[in-house]
C-alpha cells in the first residue's frame, strides 16, 4: 500500500495521507513530479510507458512519479529518475524549473543536465519499455500523431533550456 502525504491548496501539508488508488476528496492535492534529462544538445530524455500502465499506456512521456508520505519534491525527482531510467539527479546537474497546480495535484518540473547514453540506462521494466532522446521539434511532431503526452508547458521548458544552459551548452534556437 503506498501513502501521499494531503496539501490543501495553498501546498500546505494537512497532516492527513490517502491511499494510493483511492479518488482524492476535493480540496485534496498529492505531489507528483515530472523530470526531463536534458543533454548538451538540447534534446530531452522521453521514455515510453508500459503498455500495462493505467495512465497513459504505451504512450512517450517525461519521466514522472508520485511522492510518497514524507518524500519532498527533491527526494521524489531523485528516486524516480534512478528508478525508472539508472540516471543520478544531484544538486549540481539539476533545477527545479516550474510548480504548479492542476486538479488533483502539485506538479514539480525538473530539468537534469546528464550526456547519458541509451545503452548506459537501466530501464524499469514494469514502467518503461524504451526511452530515447529528442529535439524540440521531434517532440513537438510525436504530440502531432498522438503517440506522446503533450505538456502544456513545453514551450516555456525549451525556453528555460535555451535560457538557462545555452550558455553553459551552446543551445541555442537553432537546436529545435
Amino acid at each position: 500500500m503506498e501513502l501521499w502525504d494531503i496539501y490543501d491548496k495553498c501546498f500546505v501539508k494537512t497532516g492527513r495521507t490517502h491511499e494510493r488508488g483511492i479518488p482524492l476528496a476535493d480540496g485534496d492535492y498529492h505531489l507528483v513530479v515530472h523530470i526531463y534529462p536534458i543533454n548538451s544538445k538540447g534534446q530531452i530524455l522521453l521514455q515510453k510507458r508500459t503498455k500495462t500502465l493505467s495512465w497513459r499506456p504505451g504512450y512517450w512521456a517525461a519521466t514522472s512519479g508520485s511522492a510518497i508520505a514524507g518524500d519532498d519534491p527533491w527526494t521524489t525527482c531523485r528516486k524516480e529518475l534512478w528508478e525508472e531510467l539508472g540516471i543520478e539527479a544531484t544538486r549540481e546537474n539539476s533545477s527545479l524549473a516550474m510548480m504548479y497546480r492542476r486538479h488533483n495535484s502539485f506538479c514539480a518540473v525538473w530539468l537534469v543536465r546528464t550526456d547519458v547514453t541509451i545503452e548506459e540506462l537501466t530501464l524499469e521494466p514494469a514502467e518503461v519499455v524504451e526511452a530515447k532522446w529528442v529535439s524540440r521539434s521531434e517532440m513537438k511532431a510525436m504530440g502531432d500523431k498522438g503517440i506522446c503526452v503533450e505538456y502544456f508547458y513545453m514551450d516555456f521548458l525549451f525556453q528555460l533550456i535555451e535560457e538557462e544552459y545555452g550558455t553553459i551548452w551552446g543551445i541555442t534556437a537553432s537546436n529545435k
